[in-house]
């Protein structure tokens, strides 16, 4: 019965121990999980700058276009 037991207790253990080790990843399914997360990320980024850029635009575009009827309006005064 003791050998049994112990027997049981050497098989457990090494399962144990051998079911710990890292196992190897394919180098296709890392890579696709990091375009993923980039594409993702890029999305957002380019999404987040398309934003700011039309907001900039529109206001910078608002002072050029008032400055420009500014000017006109004090020359056509001037004359």
């Amino acid at each position: 019965m003791k050998k049994v037991l112990n027997t049981m207790m050497a098989v457990c253990m090494l399962a144990l121990f051998s079911s710990c080790g890292e196992k190897p990843v394919d180098p296709a399914v890392i890579q696709a999980k990091v375009d993923s997360i980039a594409n993702e990320k890029i999305s957002a980024l380019s999404a987040s700058a398309i934003s700011e850029c039309e907001t900039r635009m529109a206001t910078e575009v608002k002072q050029k276009t008032d400055s420009l009827v500014n000017a006109a309006q004090m020359a056509n005064a001037a004359q």
